[in-house]
């Protein structure tokens, strides 16, 4: 996993950062566009177009967060190589379901977006089969890429590229500079200096911290970062004990309660809204958009729809500083999203074209630049603010290569423990911590 780490360090070195994850789509279907991109100064690798008209399926959860350089792309599809993308986008907390049900009636679209393919083949907790999806490693666009990002998605029993990441993701906070200045709070660097500002917005009555944690998932992240700053700081083979089962959640009870507990005692303090449970991301995101609260602790994917609530607002990024003063700040990170290519679709040769195209300079240049990511496509530049405090984070901090319950580790890989279900109950007070470790470790005790 150290080599992951490098990837991370050299885009951000490289680039600049951070991209969408989708998390907070609806289900809307594209609508058509002109915003055509400017930008890519290579020319695209996929340089044969379709002999034919062909239609291809395209399934994602994400439109929302990148709906004007998809319909860009589709566009150009149809323009460039006569090819046709019916996209479907299905919501976020319905596509686990979807794609196990696709699977199961071998009913799989030509392109798909996947979480994640892990090292033991299993994708959206289900388990696949090795020639399930096509081998992308002969793609022209694939040379663009970072070899050491190429290398680690290969590294899978079947010795297979089955996706290419396109971006880098990191958690940490997302805030409103205006609030923080109009309140005279400098972006915090430790444990102590980040409950003060709290404590000062708190008294201002300016919501601290908004959660969206009707979403379930949103439910997670803090406990991610404290899981990286309390557990993983202290020693990295433990995500790889957990998921080979030789170390159960209640050998390391200690630990985990500290971590648990760093959320439930801010709901305590009351750095939510009263409503913590009733609002979603979307909501969640607008009011720091809007300054009617400081900051949003969540993936930098969520970046766009804080600054689609006001487009003319100075929004920000800083690393959770759970670090005691004097210790380093962890910055947990992944590169694992991408699409799959369907090995049986009747169209291969078509949905290896329109997967080369999308992953070209020409078309990520749009797709990092809307998203403000963090390219892995080594042609590709993006260049904000935002992207500048990701980057000052990454310099500062001790970047990590995953986070809790990511990569195949953290549990056994067929694991069907609930994780962002069962922290929704915790924060609900429907369950104890002791009783969330127990219900972990029965879930994923050997059969």
């Amino acid at each position: 996993m150290k080599k992951f780490s490098t990837i991370v360090l050299a885009a951000a070195m490289t680039t600049t950062l951070l991209a969408g994850c989708g998390k907070s789509s609806t289900g809307n279907e594209p609508a058509s566009t002109k915003d055509a991109s400017s930008a890519a100064t290579s020319a695209t690798s996929a340089t044969a177009a379709a002999k034919k008209p062909v239609t291809l399926k395209y399934m994602t959860w994400n439109y929302a967060d990148a709906t004007k350089s998809t319909d860009a792309y589709i566009k150009d599809m149809k323009d460039k190589f006569n090819i046709t993308i019916e996209l479907q986008n299905i919501p976020t907390d319905q596509y686990e379901s979807a794609v196990k049900a696709k699977l199961a009636a071998k009913d799989l679209p030509d392109l798909m977006y996947v979480h994640s393919i892990s090292k033991d083949l299993f994708m959206e907790k289900v388990q696949i089969d090795a020639n399930q999806f096509a081998d992308l490693s002969d793609l022209k666009s694939v040379s663009e890429y970072l070899p050491a990002l190429i290398k680690e998605r290969k590294d899978n029993k079947a010795g297979k590229l089955f996706y290419v990441p396109n971006s880098t993701n990191a958690l940490g906070v997302i805030y409103n500079k205006k609030v923080f200045s109009d309140h005279g709070i400098a972006v915090p660097t430790n444990i102590n200096e980040f409950t003060a500002a709290a404590e000062k917005l708190k008294a201002a009555n300016i919501i601290p911290i908004s959660g969206g944690f009707k979403d379930s998932w949103t439910t997670q992240i803090i406990n991610f970062i404290a899981f990286g700053q309390y557990i993983n700081a202290k020693d990295m083979s433990t995500r790889v004990k957990l998921a080979d089962l030789s170390l159960k959640y209640a050998d390391i009870k200690t630990d985990i309660t500290k971590v648990l507990n760093v959320q439930l005692d801010w709901i305590d303090k009351g750095y939510f809204p009263k409503d913590f449970l009733g609002t979603d991301i979307n909501v969640a995101s607008a009011m720091v958009g809007t300054g009617k609260a400081a900051m949003l602790i969540n993936g930098t994917w969520q970046y766009k729809a804080v600054q689609d609530a006001d487009p003319k607002a100075q929004i920000g990024f800083f690393t959770l500083p759970l670090n005691a003063p004097g210790e380093k700040t962890v910055v947990p990170t992944t590169a694992n999203e991408g699409i799959v290519v369907n090995a049986d679709s009747k169209n291969l040769e078509a949905a290896k074209i329109a997967m080369d195209y999308y992953l070209s300079a020409e078309n990520q240049t749009r797709v990092l630049n809307e998203k403000n990511g963090i390219p892995t496509n080594t042609k590709v530049k993006v260049d904000n603010a935002f992207s500048s405090d990701v980057n000052a984070a990454f310099a500062a901090g001790e970047v990590q290569p995953d986070f809790w319950g990511v990569a195949g580790l953290y549990k056994p890989t067929a694991s069907t423990f609930a994780i962002d279900k069962e922290m929704q109950n915790l924060i609900a007070k429907g369950i104890t911590i002791d009783q969330f470790i127990a219900n972990f470790d029965k879930a994923n005790a050997p059969k």
